[in-house]
């Protein structure tokens, strides 16, 4: 049984949002092959603004976080509190990183012994270098490495990055009153502008450069919106079921037009809104067990999804490479999608019972101050 610490409205969407940034990845990679588009952008944005599920996670985890840890730092940042939080978050994260890692690892020496061909148009997705750099989780640092090895984990490290001043962060805006939150919040928007404006795309698909500051914004307008939940606002509204129908259909009427990016944001909000707030029909269907195993999963479905990307996007590379002129068939392209989506699903169901659940319990296991030998 879930404790009180549980939203589970909340769980199915962490896997519908992990689900649609890894269909998103397979669109751009099969761009990147000279083809075009697998959904034209003319027709709809769908997959085309699939990155933005990155931005919906950062807010879905200031606001979760707020509500497991808030009040442990309401008050005060006690020094063990915040190292048995960060030791708890790092738990969460690292193991499967390196797990993802090391699969790459393994592609690589693969690509080496097998297939040098591949290996020479795409080594420098394998750069040595790199991995010092991923082993610190600095990926979305501005390290000129972060487009190697596992590439999705650029937001992982974005996210450490953010748990590491999160403590801070609770202290000075969980539960506040007065008119500091909104401000915040305007600069949370500001910041999120900002990067749209410097972003040579116009878009929040930043990741190296501006990627903490898209995660540092986001996750903290999670905190404030938890803020909003905590206090009950529209509550009455937003329990509904209708309420959260409308959010559903004004996110993906945004997603699907060429609105600017920071729209969408409040958009999101308006979905965890709603979604933490119903106890209708859409919280019966959400508690249901395949969307909330979808959800448990959702880290090891984002994490998993650089493997089968890589081999998507260097197998198709490979094939246009031999077969110079013939262009595959988009249906035939879709179909391939989703059965390397199936197989990530698969693979994510097995490294979260083999890899991320049961490392994750070993570490926590470990008193981080007996590890750094604290007295």
């Amino acid at each position: 049984m879930k404790d009180s610490l549980y939203i589970d409205t909340l769980t199915p969407l962490r896997g519908i949002a992990a689900i649609w940034v890894v269909l998103y990845h397979y669109d751009q990679l099969t761009t990147f092959t000279g083809l075009e588009h697998l959904v034209s952008k003319d027709t709809t944005m769908f997959l085309a603004k699939g990155y933005l599920f990155v931005d919906f996670f950062f807010i879905l985890s200031g606001f979760i976080l707020a509500h497991v840890y808030g009040k442990r730092f309401h008050k005060a940042i006690p020094f063990k509190s915040a190292c048995d939080y960060l030791w708890a978050r790092f738990s969460r994260l690292y193991p499967l990183h390196i797990f993802c890692l090391l699969t790459h690892v393994v592609v690589a020496v693969f690509l080496v012994l097998g297939f040098p061909g591949v290996w020479e148009r795409f080594n420098h997705m394998y750069a040595i270098s790199g991995i010092p750099v991923h082993l610190l989780l600095g990926q979305a640092w501005g390290s000129e490495y972060w487009l190697t090895w596992n590439v999705p984990s650029w937001s992982i490290s974005a996210e450490w990055a953010i748990y590491v001043i999160s403590p801070l962060l609770f202290f000075v805006f969980f539960k506040r009153k007065g008119i500091g939150p909104w401000i915040m919040a305007a600069i949370s928007f500001t910041i999120l502008s900002m990067i749209v404006h410097f972003n040579v795309k116009h878009s929040l698909d930043t990741t190296y450069d501006w990627g903490i500051f898209r995660c540092f914004a986001e996750f903290t307008l999670g905190i404030l919106l938890y803020n909003l939940y905590e206090k009950g606002y529209l509550k009455n509204w937003l329990k509904k079921d209708w309420a959260f129908l409308a959010a559903v259909l004004v996110t993906l009427f945004a997603l699907h037009s060429k609105v600017n990016d920071v729209l969408v944001i409040p958009c999101f909000a308006f979905i965890i809104g709603s979604a933490s707030h119903n106890q209708g029909k859409v919280h019966s269907a959400l508690k249901r067990p395949f969307p909330q195993y979808l959800g448990e999963i959702s880290y090891s479905i984002y994490m998993m999804q650089g493997l089968w990307l890589s081999l998507y996007w260097m197998g198709l590379d490979n094939w246009l490479v031999d077969r110079q002129g013939i262009v595959p068939d988009t249906l035939a392209l879709v179909a391939l999608v989703l059965s390397l989506l199936f197989v990530n699903l698969v693979s994510a169901a097995w490294t979260y019972h083999n890899i991320e659940i049961p490392l994750q319990q070993k570490l926590r296991r470990i008193k981080l101050k007996r590890l750094l030998n604290f007295q």
